[in-house]
């Protein structure tokens, strides 16, 4: 396994997803946006780690990190804030899109679901991850499908109007 500095960790800490392409990309960004050079110099280090490890590893560090990692000081960003409130709470990272992703936003995407992946067969997402998708018509029907062959399960389903979710029932935990 790698060794990362302590800047690095707090990078990985507040990563989005857990899936080292979507780490790559969002940290790419954070190079190419940065006017600090430090920063921009930790994001092109942890960059070359990541890429060295296999999908699994990378998954397995970066949650390791985002469960067990403790800021040396209180929250300051916004950032900070947000994976600090994530680690309290608990909650179960969501692969697939973010809560605020453009395709919300798509006047195509008609659903939004929440499920579980439990089949290694399924077309999308890998067996154990629990996921949101923003879908259309056409895509909630292979959703629905795909249940019904039992590689996934809806765990909670909303109708998505101009971007605002209309859930079906009271969010469960999820």
């Amino acid at each position: 396994m790698i060794t990362l500095t302590e800047d690095e960790k707090k990078m990985v800490f507040q990563l989005e997803g857990c899936r080292r392409y979507d780490a790559v990309q969002e940290i790419a960004v954070l190079c190419w946006y940065t006017r600090d050079q430090h920063k921009k110099e930790t994001a092109e280090n942890l960059l070359k780690k990541l890429r060295e490890l296999s999908e699994d590893d990378c998954r397995e560090l970066i949650c390791d990190i985002q469960r067990n990692y403790r800021l040396p000081w209180k929250a300051r960003t916004v950032g900070e804030m947000i994976a600090v409130a994530r680690q309290e709470s608990g909650a179960r990272k969501l692969e697939g899109h973010d809560i605020m992703a453009l395709e919300r936003f798509d006047p195509e995407v008609k659903h939004m679901i929440v499920f579980d992946v439990l089949s290694g067969e399924s077309p999308i997402g890998d067996k154990g991850c629990r996921m949101r998708l923003f879908l259309t018509d056409a895509g909630y029907k292979k959703a629905l499908e795909n249940q019904d062959r039992h590689f996934i399960l809806i765990l909670n389903h909303a109708k998505v109007t101009q971007g605002h979710l209309h859930y079906d029932q009271a969010d469960a935990e999820l």
